[in-house]
């Protein structure tokens, strides 16, 4: 038996009174704030579907001021917006993150002096870490309303910004690290959550302490993710599919009113632990010097490789001090 949707969509159909008749602010159009966010967000829509793929300099992200600033104007801008009705949110390229810096005017790879954690920098970690940095996870859960769908594509590690999305869907080579503990540095920044709460509480404590690689495999098997596509295409045209399901099964206010079902756990996790947490985390960052310039993300890399290349095998990748061999897997 095939199971065919309820309703035809209702993109377009929204009543509402002008803003005229009663005295209001507009909304901003998406036009608008396409061009405001230009420099981090690719976007487009159509049939009430927002497609906002991440990105730097039309490439993989490049963490820093720019999209950390940049996700939380799009969370309040594209929430605002009435005309959205499900909004995909992904990476650009083969990868989600590049890493933490940007590419200057010469194509040379900077260091995001933002983030600088040195003593006399602990101004930087209040205006460019946590305030930036809570604004984005209050924003993605709290002022969405609508129901969202998340593309890992590639290489990542903060993933909270696909997880943190109702539906998240993987590309084949997807991976990820939690780096915090491993660069000296307490998870607190939301990540924690979203983890801890998708794939349990012993095997994320695993996960931080160990630096553990997390395959698309694993992902699936623990319950971070939806799917698995072939790559980055793939996932955004499944994405599209799925929010077109979407579109055809619940009316406007259906949709919005389970949003708010759907996330009431994170929002009860984020309001309960994501300020205090985020804060503990840049007191140990002034305190003990946690470097965001260390090279764990590119030794990262390359200890991923193994793993998914053992995972072909049928065999696991242990993480260990002096770097890890395949094993078998004991079931």
């Amino acid at each position: 038996m095939v199971i065919k949707a309820n309703y035809p969509s209702d993109h377009d159909k929204r009543k509402s009174f002008s803003h005229e008749e009663l005295g209001t602010i507009p909304h901003m159009p998406l036009e608008e704030y396409a061009e405001k966010l230009k420099h981090c967000f690719q976007l487009k829509r159509k049939n009430g579907i927002l497609e906002a793929r991440m990105h730097t300099k039309g490439g993989p992200i490049q963490w820093g001021a720019p999209l950390h600033q940049g996700l939380h104007y799009f969370f309040d801008w594209a929430g605002r917006d009435p005309e959205n009705e499900v909004i995909i949110l992904g990476g650009t390229g083969e990868k989600l993150f590049e890493g933490i810096g940007h590419i200057d005017d010469n194509g040379e790879w900077v260091f995001a002096k933002e983030f600088g954690s040195e003593p006399e920098e602990s101004w930087k970690m209040y205006e460019y870490q946590y305030t930036d940095g809570t604004k984005d996870i209050e924003g993605q859960v709290f002022d969405l309303q609508v129901p969202t769908i998340g593309v890992w594509n590639g290489a990542a590690f903060h993933t909270d910004l696909v997880l943190f999305n109702d539906i998240t869907l993987c590309t084949e080579d997807a991976w990820t690290t939690e780096m915090h503990f491993r660069v000296n540095m307490v998870p607190g920044d939301g990540i924690q959550i979203a983890w801890r709460e998708l794939m349990g509480r012993k095997r994320y404590a695993y996960a931080e302490l160990t630096g553990e690689i997390i395959t698309a495999r694993k992902a699936l098997q623990l319950g971070m993710v939806n799917e698995i596509c072939t790559d980055t295409e793939a996932a955004y045209k499944r994405a599209w599919e799925i929010a077109e399901l979407i579109m055809h099964t619940g009316t406007r206010v259906t949709r919005r009113m389970t949003v708010q079902q759907l996330r009431k756990p994170w929002k009860e996790d984020i309001a309960n632990e994501l300020r205090n947490a985020f804060s503990t985390e840049m007191f140990v960052t002034a305190t003990e010097h946690s470097p965001h310039t260390v090279n764990f993300w590119q030794d990262a890399q390359e200890e991923a490789k193994l793993v998914m290349a053992a995972e072909k095998k049928g065999k696991v990748v242990r993480p260990r001090l002096d770097g890890g061999q395949e094993e078998d897997e004991i079931k």
